[in-house]
């Protein structure tokens, strides 16, 4: 058995700063996949950047950060302007709660799929932004999907720090593990990343890479452009992109025997 490691890039589409990072972090580092928004401001813009590159990519369903619904209003999840609740604690009660359009969040992930697939791209992976997809009211619209566009990797979030977030994303991933093997559909053996999101530097890199497991591993990676002037996340962008790029955690990981792989490829 062999040590494989998919490094996948969320937020393709989201703007070009991120986007042009992410393949620069494919074209001349360790990054094998991507996770695209297709409602984001340069989806449209950048997807013949995204298919030249012959990147695997995947859908980042979006419905949270005021991006915009491509099907229409989803009551509930929308504010007054017609764009997703910024707040992600407002966006969990509420769709924890039920407190929303199921009908209308289950068209709008339908659109937002069709529109990758009608754009010519293999779709091989879906996750989402703030990992929203494992909460129980929206898993089945998720497995369903899946089933329906024949998908068959879906993104399992694990967290290894002992908290109460951590502890409900895996306690979240462990039930949409349950539900994804009645229908097949496959996860990674691991996942790491979750507690460096939008942070992870060479440093980190060296950290997270020796522990690595015989079997797959995801790790969740956010390169880009400097993109702070349009979203207040405090992420480091540029310093994940210099990791990614890195010669010494290119030379790590051959030195290592870890084969860099993709969703698509397994």
């Amino acid at each position: 058995m062999k040590k494989r490691l998919i490094v996948n890039a969320d937020d393709f589409g989201l703007c070009e700063e991120i986007s042009t990072g992410i393949i620069k972090a494919y074209r001349e580092g360790i990054v094998t996949s991507t996770s695209v928004v297709v409602n984001g401001s340069y989806f449209k813009q950048g997807i013949a950047l995204l298919k030249d590159s012959g990147i695997d990519a995947g859908i980042h369903f979006t419905f949270i950060g005021r991006e915009k619904p491509v099907s229409g209003a989803v009551d509930g999840l929308v504010d007054e302007q017609g764009l997703f609740l910024k707040g992600y604690n407002e966006a969990i009660s509420k769709i924890t709660a039920g407190r929303f359009d199921k009908d209308a969040l289950r068209r709008e992930l339908f659109e937002q799929i069709s529109m990758l697939r009608e754009a010519g791209v293999a779709i091989s992976h879906i996750d989402s932004h703030q990992h929203l997809h494992l909460l129980p009211n929206v898993s089945n619209m998720i497995i369903d999907l899946a089933n329906q566009f024949k998908i068959k990797w879906i993104r399992v979030p694990r967290s290894s720090i002992f908290s109460i977030k951590g502890i409900g994303i895996n306690s979240l991933s462990e039930l949409l593990k349950l539900k994804m093997r009645r229908y097949n559909l496959c996860y990674t053996d691991r996942f790491i990343g979750f507690e460096k999101r939008g942070h992870i530097n060479e440093h980190s890199l060296l950290t997270l890479l020796p522990d690595l497991k015989y079997g797959t591993t995801e790790l969740m990676v956010h390169p880009g452009y400097n993109a702070s002037k349009r979203y207040d996340w405090e992420y480091d962008w540029e310093d994940e992109l210099k990791a990614l790029t890195s010669e010494a955690i290119k030379a790590f990981i051959k030195e290592n025997e870890i084969v860099l792989t993709s969703f698509k490829e397994i």
